[in-house]
């Protein structure tokens, strides 16, 4: 039977500590890239979920000022501020209907106020209501990584972009 020797049996038990480094700083690295892939995706899932809020809020507002045209206001306000806030108000009687923040920290929107026509629901301008416009509504995280788009057309209709 053969002796084995100190450091043999050494070498065949334990790690030395470049291998141990290297294997640290692998794992250091993974873990970084994983961590900026999933803020990337968060920033991603931010303006999305930014964007359909407030999709669904503009068709709430087209939708209110078709079904009440009998109520006499000529139009409905939809006022967007760069911080996240909207605003749906009837322009006669002054009645806020909705009044939420819907954009999270991270997020701006850039978005002249809609206005639409309670007798059709078309877009219209502010000063003439019988002219149409048409709208463009940009959603975009702080540092513009990623844009999400919102159009409304003189008719009245939202498009996703």
């Amino acid at each position: 039977m053969k002796k084995k020797t100190l450091r043999q049996a050494q070498d065949k038990t334990a790690f030395t500590l470049i291998e141990l480094l290297i294997a640290i700083t692998i794992g250091i690295l993974v873990i970084g890239f994983g961590s900026i892939a999933l803020n990337d995706f968060n920033e991603k899932q931010k303006v999305e979920s930014t964007r359909q809020e407030l999709l669904s809020n503009l068709r709430l507002a087209r939708n209110y000022a078709i079904t009440n045209q009998l109520g006499g206001a000529t139009k409905i306000v939809v006022s967007i501020s760069q911080s996240g806030v909207i605003k749906i108000i009837d322009d006669l009687s002054l009645k806020t209907f909705l009044d939420k923040d819907i954009s999270p920290n991270g997020v701006k929107i850039t978005a002249p106020n809609v206005y639409f026509s309670v007798s059709d629901g078309r877009s219209v301008t502010s000063d003439t209501p019988l002219v149409g416009i048409d709208v463009d509504i940009i959603i975009a995280a702080d540092d513009d990584s990623t844009v999400k788009n919102i159009s409304i057309d003189e008719s009245g209709l939202i498009y996703e972009e």
